[in-house]
């Protein structure tokens, strides 16, 4: 790792209100701007134990997943909706389709994406979700959603097609 000059570390201290925030500035680890700074002698953590004030939201509370399902939230995203329904039990963590519930190997997640049953994205009533696995969705929505197929696949599929469509 490169050095940090000195320069930096006063920098980030003058622009920040406490010592995490000048390492999170630098985007380095605290313990290592901590050993900079001691090591040019800029140290000079809050004398209070408080702390920097963060503004106050009120604390962060989730959307209810029942004001999700009677349309409240049309724009929640699909990705925390599917996790939230497999967590909460609203949802089986299997294809609802052909029933697949295998994890990946390389990040040990189950591959499924949620469907909206009557296609309109907005319409998030539970009697209208179901998981589906990837195969299952792209044969079953594919057409109907548009799905294009990618460049370089269509050129792949004519360049086979012609090798062995041709005469020798």
């Amino acid at each position: 790792m490169a050095k940090i000059s000195k320069s930096r570390i006063v920098w980030a201290i003058n622009e920040t209100q406490s010592m995490r925030q000048a390492s999170q500035l630098l985007n380095i680890a605290y313990n290592t701007f901590k050993k900079y700074a001691k090591l040019y002698e800029v140290w000079q953590p809050l004398s209070s134990s408080q702390g920097v004030r963060m503004s106050s939201t009120g604390g962060f509370k989730p959307i209810e997943l029942a004001e999700i399902f009677s349309g409240k939230h049309p724009s929640y995203s699909d990705t925390k909706l599917l996790y939230r329904c497999f967590r909460e039990g609203y949802l089986e963590e299997c294809c609802g389709n052909c029933g697949y519930s295998e994890y990946r190997a390389s990040d040990m997640s189950k591959p499924l994406m949620l469907d909206y049953m009557d296609d309109d994205g907005t319409n998030k009533d539970l009697a209208n979700l179901r998981a589906l696995c990837f195969n299952c969705f792209f044969i079953m929505k594919g057409k109907r959603l548009k799905v294009d197929t990618p460049q370089n696949v269509k050129q792949l599929k004519k360049a086979v097609g012609n090798l062995f469509s041709s005469k020798s």
